[in-house]
């Protein structure tokens, strides 16, 4: 197996840890040694009449030049250790990362794709450009089995890289950023390049399919929009649940309605599924309901429908028309297929070709 790069910053890490482990060691065996015997020979009992000690030269320059060397030392280890993540290497394949109240966003720039897991080609060194909104609060991308981890701090960018080894990996929130912190918790999943490719395809084609039929948009159940997007229940507990509640009770962040049939929060003209769509698209002003435009408009109109099967009203059916189904996608031109573009050199390529049929 290749010795990945990554693997000289789990090294280093490790080294460094070690390091500063047996040098509190052996302070703390040396001082704790050194008390016990000096406790003993100098006790009362033999020596009743203490002894005046001015000073010693020899002591003093040991114990000033032995400290200083040692932490000479745990300095250099670490400064080579940071050094090493922070130096990027130039064909760094790039990942962008959205860190918000409790969930991930990682966004392939390259294909235009998002998801809520950081899928990545194996063996490829992988630069994480971090971010958070400028109204949400401290996060920190941490995924242990590679050492790394860095703050995503509002208003500022920050970055992060490894290198992966095929499998699948935890990844944590490591900085407490409220009451559903725990549950900020995500996979990292590295590819063979060949399956890496296939992955961004596919998603790249979920993300710009077509919604050609309003009719497909109307049944009031979710059966339709699981076999369309299977990880419906999946997107509403990333994207959704931290706020609105696992029953869709709402009120776990303040300002998170309810969708269930409550007397406060009831649907007041019935449940729209149009205008819960526009709302995950566009996200509300002022409040911490943000923008999903990333997600397909597929996905957008599960979330839709899953979300409405919390209510009486909208288990069972809709209160939107056909023609307002109809009017939303040819308003944001969900009916028209968008070219797949997976790398830069494909975008190229494209702007080229159409230069050339405009001329």
């Amino acid at each position: 197996m290749l010795y990945l790069a990554s693997q000289k910053i789990v090294d280093a890490v490790d080294g460094a840890f070690w390091t500063l482990t047996v040098a509190c060691l052996i302070l703390m065996v040396g001082i704790m040694a050194a008390l016990v015997l000096f406790a003993f020979k100098y006790h009362r009992s033999r020596h009743p009449k203490p002894a005046r000690i001015s000073g010693n030269m020899t002591l003093e320059v040991i114990w000033t030049i032995i400290p200083t060397l040692i932490g000479l030392w745990m300095f250099y280890v670490g400064l080579e250790g940071f050094e090493l993540m922070r130096k990027v290497p130039e064909n760094a394949y790039v990942v962008e990362v959205k860190a918000q109240q409790w969930s991930w966003t990682f966004t392939h720039p390259q294909a235009g794709v998002s998801d809520s897991e950081l899928v990545v080609p194996a063996g490829v060194p992988i630069r994480c450009n971090l971010s958070s909104p400028d109204d949400d609060v401290l996060h920190s991308l941490y995924i242990p089995a590679y050492r790394v981890k860095e703050d995503c701090v509002p208003g500022l960018d920050t970055y992060l890289w490894f290198e992966a080894e095929e499998g699948t990996y935890n990844i944590f929130c490591a900085e407490f950023c409220g009451t559903d912190h725990a549950k900020m918790i995500t996979k990292l999943r590295a590819l063979p390049q060949a399956e890496f490719d296939a992955y961004l395809r596919t998603q790249a084609e979920m993300l710009n399919a077509p919604v050609k039929n309003a009719a497909d948009l109307m049944t009031g159940d979710t059966a339709a929009m699981l076999e369309k997007v299977p990880d419906v229940k999946q997107l509403y507990a990333t994207y959704c649940q931290s706020c609105h509640g696992a029953q869709g009770q709402g009120g776990l962040v303040e300002g998170a309605r309810s969708f269930r049939d409550d007397p406060i929060s009831k649907w007041k003209k019935g449940v729209k599924i149009t205008e819960i769509f526009n709302t995950l698209t566009t996200g509300l002003d002022g409040t911490r309901m943000k923008s999903f435009a990333n997600l397909s408009a597929w996905q957008r109109f599960a979330l839709a429908h899953y979300v409405a099967s919390f209510s009486s009203e909208g288990a069972d059916r809709s209160a939107t028309t056909e023609e307002e189904f109809a009017a939303l996608i040819k308003a944001q031109k969900l009916d028209e297929q968008k070219s797949v573009v997976i790398d830069m050199k494909q975008r190229v390529e494209a702007a080229i070709k159409e230069l050339a049929q405009n001329k």
